[in-house]
């Protein structure tokens, strides 16, 4: 009996406890098998076809102008290789194929860190931001852009914690904004004179209630519409690829590391 790499995958999912985070990472895996062409089952996989797999992920991740082919490429290949050898651990296939080695790649957030003379660069270039194709929100797109630096600044989150880059991730909505002074979590005894923000981590998916300062509380209720509804986005103009927006920023404030920082990386200190 033949298995598919989707059956193998579904199988590791259920045998180990990935956060929601990794187990969106290999979905995607799976999806990009699929549509270079699907492979033969696991138990025929050589290296033959594990190679022109990652070159075609690699070549499509340049050919839609992704700032880090190399990673993308290695992400795919971790993952490929761990269902893989989960296949032959479980005695699903009796030998493992040879994998290709990994390709180089650009170092991501962690490594660099914007000082506050960057962010406030970065904070003052969203006044010069283009109005987006399409763009009807009765506010512009740079207002919501202020917001969300500030956010990432005071809560280091991710942008997938902001918008919704990704089917797995769980955007900021309205009805994650909490304008009262008691936290909505009952175990939280203290009060926020400035309302709570509620936000679920990327990779863990673990949940949190945050106090709001005076500072966020200003820019989340300078784009909060007339009538805010509970399921809507707080944050508009990330687009399907906000980091990619953000490059586009960081050129507009002259930051010479844009192409090394994301939202998420900026550093609270110097």
């Amino acid at each position: 009996m033949s298995t598919t790499f989707k059956a193998a995958v579904d199988s590791y999912l259920r045998a180990k406890p990935l956060s929601r985070g990794a187990r969106s990472e290999y979905h995607s895996t799976v999806r990009k098998w699929e549509q270079w062409g699907g492979g033969p089952p696991i138990e025929a996989l050589q290296h033959k076809e594990i190679r022109e797999f990652l070159d075609w992920v690699h070549e499509r991740a340049l050919a839609e102008e992704g700032t880090n082919p190399g990673r993308t490429a290695n992400k795919a290949r971790e993952n490929l290789r761990a269902v893989i050898s989960w296949a032959w651990e479980q005695e699903l296939i009796e030998a493992l194929p040879r994998f290709p080695r990994p390709r180089e790649q650009r170092d991501v957030a962690g490594r660099h860190y914007l000082t506050k003379a960057e962010i406030n660069a970065l904070y003052f270039a969203t006044h010069q931001m283009e109005r987006p194709r399409g763009w009807d929100s009765p506010f512009p797109v740079g207002r919501y852009w202020r917001a969300a630096l500030v956010v990432f600044f005071n809560y280091g989150v991710d942008t997938g914690t902001v918008w919704e880059s990704a089917p797995a991730h769980e955007p900021t909505l309205w009805r994650h904004v909490s304008w009262a002074k008691p936290s909505p979590d009952r175990e939280v005894k203290e009060p926020s004179r400035w309302g709570w923000l509620f936000y679920r981590r990327v990779k863990t998916g673990k949940a949190f209630y945050r106090p709001m300062n005076r500072t966020v509380h200003a820019h989340i209720r300078s784009i909060l519409p007339s009538d805010p509804r509970p399921d809507q986005p707080v944050f508009l103009g990330g687009g399907a690829r906000p980091n990619a927006r953000f490059q586009e920023l960081c050129e507009l404030a002259g930051s010479s590391r844009g192409r090394t920082s994301r939202p998420g990386s900026p550093s609270r200190g110097s």
